[in-house]
């Protein structure tokens, strides 16, 4: 794995101060009440995909991506080492594929796969254009187009960019999606759950994307949730131009949540003139809290998107609630040790003399978490070893304090190239900063698919392991240049640790196919600072062939799981989930029905991992 990472860390004394926007409040319309399983509700699953050239890149996207395919094809023609992959073995512990699913089928393109999973193991998965709702196993319970959801809000046609988020505090549901690429037409819409089954009722609402009545419409969201608002990221295009040269803005709303629970109308803030030295910030994305326990402020990350190579990390955080009134804006300009770079297009295998690509777009930051203080990022990128499309991960550690420490690393090889990354938190305590990513990948002998990899507490990764491989190149638009998919997804199930779901593209003889997977994290590993937190922590006898014990201490009294799994992370049984009281305890079972072999025993609780332990049968 080594040969894949440049990986460094960085103490950067940041450039602090309050950021040049512009704050505007405002109320959204009333709420349109939508059962999305209304017996009475017609969905004729309309496909229409335009195969000609999409937008044509601009002078500068154009230029720079037809200069980077000339620097890689003179790096190939230059001697180089081919490297034995086959030997190169990550650090840290390899996470486990559980179980894997053709996903929805899109009826657009690029892709742009989203993916969220409630605690009671409901499984939201949202493409261009369609819902599909799985339960915990992937066994598919709701499937629909989004144009047909809507309909009741108007008569609204190329619904695209879905993203959906599980609220772990709140226990809801929430889906963003727009309609139009005009001024006259952009609208936004948003939906809330009223109860934890998305299969049920939403309250959704209409926002105008054009809110500046200045020919511009609202394009690419990217969505979050703190502890009192739900936050949305646009990026404003002018009209009848494309995207990669009509960039004029990106805006934030900030939106009461609870309004949105609850079918009241929407009480929120536009933040807009976003800038740094008089720059507008582009591709703004904020980082989602990964615990239940969360913060009432936001924070989002920028890049300089566009850049040959760049080092400029911008951290922006918006300081407090909508309800309290006092939210501002306030800006740390960072500094990577590793530059990230605009990237070139990713190289699908070669059929005939007819060369194929998929689009990388540019260098924003695609994704981001927030968790215990630390944030971590990704973005696509250019990797100067090889000149070739990689994936930009990022940390910034202590973000809140005045001097943030930076560590960033790219990974591609010269016969791999990935885009589209996203991660999510894997840790069980504050103590464990241990996340698993998903990005797209794409092989020179072989085809387009999923791939993850895990890092450790100690920045350490595992191989990069694919979830799904391709059985045909993507092949949709009669230009050479393909849509990769705008953005993958994957997060962890909060009342399961170790446990994620994802959503990526993968290349099939037909459409754009989304395939979703179950990765479970093998690193069971426990700091020894919780140990020593925790000294009732005793099992006894060990090895056993009859009964089990252990005993723990619990300083408060709440929900603790004690579960069994083999060496691989299978679950092997959940032997019980229940309220424990505070103080001394302890929790026994038989042996009997297990082979001999060893085992993991797991006792955790909803925030933390109180225990992890080898075990041998007789």
């Amino acid at each position: 794995m080594k040969k894949y990472i440049a990986y460094v860390c960085c103490l950067i004394c940041p450039m602090i101060g309050m950021a040049q926007a512009t704050k505007t409040n405002g109320v959204s319309g009333p709420a349109q009440h939508i059962n999305f399983s209304d017996p009475t509700s017609k969905d004729y699953d309309i496909h229409l995909v335009q195969l000609d050239q999409h937008p044509i890149p601009s002078a500068e996207y154009g230029t720079k991506k037809n200069e980077l395919n000339r620097l890689r094809a003179a790096w190939k023609n230059e001697a180089h080492k081919t490297e034995n992959l086959s030997k190169t073995r990550g650090l840290a512990v390899n996470p486990s594929i559980v179980k894997g699913a053709q996903g929805n089928t899109s009826n657009s393109v690029p892709n742009d796969n989203d993916i969220a999973v409630s605690n009671d193991g409901k499984v939201v998965s949202v493409v261009n254009s369609n819902i599909r709702i799985y339960d915990d196993t992937l066994k598919s319970i709701f499937n629909k187009t989004l144009t047909s959801l809507v309909s009741s809000l108007g008569v609204y046609t190329w619904i695209s960019d879905p993203r959906v988020i599980y609220d772990p505090s709140s226990d809801r549901f929430i889906l963003v999606c727009f309609s139009g690429n005009l001024s006259t037409e952009s609208t936004i819409m948003v939906g809330f759950t009223q109860t934890n089954d998305p299969t049920g009722a939403w309250n959704f609402y209409t926002l105008n994307g054009n809110s500046f009545n200045d020919s511009t419409w609202s394009d690419y969201p990217i969505i979050s949730v703190s502890d009192k608002d739900f936050f949305i990221t646009f990026n404003q295009v002018k009209d009848n131009v494309s995207w990669t040269v009509g960039f004029k803005q990106s805006v934030i709303w900030q939106i009461d949540k609870q309004h949105g629970y609850n079918g009241m109308p929407l009480q929120y803030t536009l933040w807009s003139d976003i800038k740094y030295n008089g720059v507008p910030l582009r591709n703004i994305c904020p980082a989602k809290y990964q615990t239940a326990t969360m913060g009432t402020n936001m924070y989002f990350l920028t890049l300089r998107n566009v850049a040959s190579s760049n080092d400029s990390i911008f951290l922006t955080e918006i300081t407090d609630s909508y309800q309290s009134g006092n939210a501002q804006i306030t800006q740390k300009v960072l500094t990577s040790p590793v530059a990230y770079g605009f990237p070139p297009n990713a190289v699908q295998k070669l059929y005939g003399t007819a060369q194929q690509y998929l689009m990388t777009n540019d260098a924003r930051v695609l994704a981001a978490i927030y968790e215990n203080n630390y944030i971590h990022f990704g973005s696509n990128t250019l990797n100067p070893t090889y000149m070739n499309a990689g994936v930009f991960l990022g940390e910034i550690k202590n973000v809140s304090s005045a001097t943030p420490v930076v560590t960033a690393s790219i990974l591609s090889n010269d016969t791999i190239e990935y885009g589209y990354p996203s991660m999510t938190y894997m840790g069980n305590n504050p103590s464990e900063h241990k996340i698993l990513y998903t990005f797209s990948h794409c092989y020179v002998d072989s085809f387009p698919g999923t791939s993850v990899v895990y890092k450790d507490g100690a920045g350490n990764f595992s191989d990069v392991i694919p979830t799904k491989n391709g059985t045909s190149n993507i092949n949709i638009l009669t230009d050479s240049v393909e849509r990769w998919g705008d953005y993958t997804n994957i997060q962890r199930k909060y009342n399961t640790p170790g446990r994620a779901y994802l959503s990526g593209s993968w290349g099939k003889s037909s459409g754009v196919n989304c395939w979703v997977s179950i990765i479970d994290n093998n690193d069971f590993s426990v700091s020894t600072n919780d140990l020593a937190q925790e000294p009732m922590n005793n099992i006894y006898p060990n090895p056993t062939d009859d009964v089990f014990n252990v005993t723990f201490k619990l300083e408060n009294a709440q929900k603790v799981r004690f579960e069994l799994r083999d060496l691989s992370g299978r679950l092997v049984s959940l032997l019980m989930n229940t309220f424990v009281k505070a103080g001394n305890n302890e929790f026994s079972f038989s042996t009997k029905p297990l082979t001999s072999g060893t085992y993991i025993f797991n006792i955790s609780t909803k925030e933390n991992l109180i225990s992890s332990q080898k075990i041998t049968v007789k």
